[in-house]
């Protein structure tokens, strides 16, 4: 067995041949390297896309229904209004009804047997509200009784007797009296400027 033994300096040595090195391999190689980078980074970026445009249409479809609940809460406020404006309207029409409607209950609750009425007129001053209060009666007593249940009534002052005469028109003996009394609560009519202006 020969073992080959090259005892030249290195320098004068024979040079292996390289390994040829292919350009267009490598440019192949780089290309699919970039184009595999390019591929993860369009991926990433549509997912990242998808995400956003999905977050989106859950801020467009929130801000629909924040809308329309701006738009209800609108409409019920509007209808708030106008229910309110109505039943002021009503308060303010039937505020005096109800006074007088518990007048009229009043003087019909303290009639005596004997007494009823002919007419009541209501007269409408500057600064005060007046009835007077027309009737016919078999008996002072009755007109009496019937002037002190006036007095006792709250909503009623200054209740005086006009006139009592005996009536013509009767074949048994009556009376005619004349009854005047005052509201205890005056509320003046407000003029029309100051509810246009309201």
């Amino acid at each position: 067995m020969y073992i080959d033994i090259n005892l030249l300096p290195r320098e004068f040595r024979p040079k292996r041949a390289r390994l040829p090195l292919d350009y267009r391999s490598l440019a192949v190689l780089l290309i699919i390297i970039a184009a595999a980078g390019l591929g993860g980074y369009y991926f990433h970026l549509d997912k990242t896309l998808k995400g956003q445009e999905n977050k989106l249409q859950m801020l467009v479809q929130r801000k629909i229904s924040m809308q329309k609940k701006i738009k209800l809460q609108g409409e019920v406020d509007e209808l708030t209004k106008k229910v309110s404006e109505r039943v002021g309207i009503i308060r303010e029409l039937t505020q005096d009804s109800d006074l007088r409607f518990d007048v009229i209950k009043h003087i019909k609750s303290i009639m005596p047997e004997n007494l009823w009425l002919l007419n009541i007129t209501e007269n409408n001053l500057t600064t005060r509200v007046t009835f007077n209060i027309e009737g016919m009666s078999y008996t002072k007593e009755s007109i009496s009784s019937f002037l002190r249940g006036l007095e006792k009534y709250k909503n009623f002052r200054n209740v005086a007797l006009q006139s009592i005469t005996p009536s013509p028109t009767e074949i048994q003996d009556a009376f005619q009296y004349v009854v005047q009394v005052e509201l205890a609560i005056y509320r003046p009519p407000v003029p029309e400027e100051t509810k246009n202006t309201k």
